[in-house]
């Protein structure tokens, strides 16, 4: 490889972001865990050709991106996927790319319908006693705004656990902030017990075809919840007509 700080066209922070991407390949490569050490910044910078400096730089980008875990004295390691980082880049890159609650409901429509057929498919016997759990919650909090989002959201991230798929689980929690607000939005801007109980029951709907393991049940009876989500935001986006 050639010396990366002979060339005067490389910026530091061009050089450091060519170690983040080599320091990513590496990790994948060798199909690196949790708990599990990387090279050292002498080692590192060796086999790169760069400078400590632009090595040490790249190990604090990863680490506040969550990927590694740093420290004085001892050889970075890799970290735990962190729900915190992972959820601020999202929230962050949401809010430049300007999407709105419609863009963030489309995009979760074609993970989670998908995502509740492979659910019926190999969800546990203690998550489905979960999901049946938390639709008895949802019922007794129809009164209870912040107790019935809560249990919403609990409900979708168990569908997501069990789905069997961990990407679907990562991409639930790192739009948690958004979802958050949408489900807010969906339960409580002047909704009546009816519709409040309607999205309940569509709730229900999913977890029985789920925990009938009926997979295409599952993914039909999402769809029809993800249908009256998206209707019931156009609906309230309409400006009233005025009374005459």
């Amino acid at each position: 490889m050639s010396d990366l700080n002979s060339h005067s066209a490389l910026q530091p922070d061009t050089v450091s972001s060519h170690v983040v991407r080599r320091l990513l390949e590496k990790i994948n490569e060798q199909h690196l865990r949790p708990g599990d050490v990387v090279e050292s910044e002498v080692q590192l910078s060796r086999d790169l050709s760069v400078s400590r400096g632009s090595v040490r730089e790249a190990y604090r980008i990863l680490a506040a991106l969550g990927v590694l875990e740093i420290g004085n004295g001892r050889r970075p390691r890799i970290h735990a996927v962190n729900p915190i980082a992972l959820t601020q880049i999202f929230t962050h890159a949401l809010h430049i790319a300007h999407a709105t609650p419609l863009h963030v409901l489309e995009f979760r429509r074609g993970i989670e319908v998908h995502g509740a057929q492979l659910a019926a498919r190999f969800a546990t016997e203690e998550q489905v006693a979960k999901l049946r759990s938390l639709i008895r919650e949802m019922r007794v909090s129809l009164h209870d705004d912040a107790r019935r989002v809560a249990s919403d959201m609990a409900i979708h991230t168990t569908l997501a656990e069990a789905s069997n798929n961990p990407l679907n689980s990562l991409v639930l929690t790192a739009l948690h902030t958004a979802i958050s607000q949408s489900l807010r939005q969906d339960h409580t801007e002047q909704r009546s017990d009816e519709e409040i109980t309607r999205i309940i029951d569509a709730h229900e709907a999913i977890v029985d075809r789920v925990c009938a393991r009926d997979p295409v049940g599952a993914g039909a009876a999402m769809s029809c919840h993800f249908d009256l989500s998206i209707n019931s935001l156009f609906r309230n986006a309409q400006p009233e007509t005025p009374t005459r």
